[in-house]
């Protein structure tokens, strides 16, 4: 058995990031004007920021099928016979599903599951699963293990620009240039709760009320502790509200591991900039 583990560029990952860790990866794409950009290739977070604050308004899409194909041709070549899997919540995006029936027509078995999330939550279950590889977990437990995290596993974003959301079809026109009227912030929530899809948690006025209130949502979980927890922090060139965030989520979880990152290029696309992310990761079992 030759396995590898697989991710996409929605997890806060480029690809030299994912090599490093050996983690082989899938640009999802990035339009921006008429240039098509593979996200974490050559397209970089800075940049697609500087483009959103230019006042474009990027799309996305799956990563290219030939380029799927090329990467399982080489799995082929190389003797893979197994690959785990894991990208951004199939509520998101049909990634997850077109690469594993493109492993089926090269006859690799493919591994994997729903994370009902992204960016944070995504590089870790990805750098688990990697590690659980190295410690020769058969992929089948491996996958168990991930599910336990996914279970436990949360996260919310509070975004700036209600127009992008807009954009995405996520608020009307009206309601978004009400909301932008009323300085209402959306407390907004990828999870297993959301069947992976994007929905309003709750409606607060200004962000960093809104920031606050993520994290106190985030604090009444009891179950939170350091030695089984991660938390991920991330902003979309929102630095002031991150440090908000991390400052309240540190007094109330001395000893958690706290790790900041960017919201990567594919995501923040649709969030805009000036947003924050926070996700709390459960490790998986056998994770030191």
């Amino acid at each position: 058995m030759k396995i590898r583990v697989l991710t996409d560029s929605g997890g806060l990952m480029s690809q030299q990031q994912a090599h490093q860790y050996d983690i082989d990866y899938l640009p999802l794409q990035v339009t921006i004007g008429e240039k098509t950009y593979m996200d974490g290739i050559d397209l970089s977070t800075a940049v697609l920021y500087d483009e959103i604050e230019k006042g474009l308004m990027p799309q996305t899409s799956q990563p290219p099928m030939g380029f799927v194909e090329e990467l399982f041709d080489s799995y082929n070549e190389q003797g893979v016979t197994d690959v785990i899997l894991i990208t951004l919540s199939s509520g998101l995006s049909g990634t997850n599903n077109n690469v594993y029936l493109c492993g089926m027509r090269h006859d690799i078995k493919v591994h994997t599951l729903d994370i009902y999330s992204t960016l944070g939550m995504e590089k870790f279950m990805a750098l688990f699963a990697k590690e659980l590889v190295d410690q020769e977990v058969d992929p089948e437990e491996i996958i168990r293990r991930l599910k336990v995290c996914v279970e436990y596993s949360a996260g919310y974003l509070i975004v700036e620009d209600l127009d992008h959301l807009c954009r995405g079809g996520r608020l009307t026109p009206m309601a978004a240039k009400l909301g932008g009227m009323l300085k209402i912030k959306p407390i907004l929530e990828v999870s297993k709760r959301t069947e992976g899809r994007v929905d309003i948690y709750e409606k607060v006025r200004t962000m960093s009320k809104a920031v606050k209130k993520a994290c106190k949502i985030i604090t009444g979980n009891e179950y939170i502790n350091a030695q089984d927890y991660l938390i991920v922090l991330m902003d979309s060139r929102a630095p002031e509200n991150a440090q908000i965030a991390e400052e309240t989520l540190r007094k109330a979880f001395p000893d958690i591991e706290i790790v900041r990152d960017d919201i990567c290029a594919v995501i923040a696309a649709h969030t805009g900039l000036k947003a924050v992310g926070i996700q709390f990761v459960r490790k998986a079992e056998g994770i030191k």
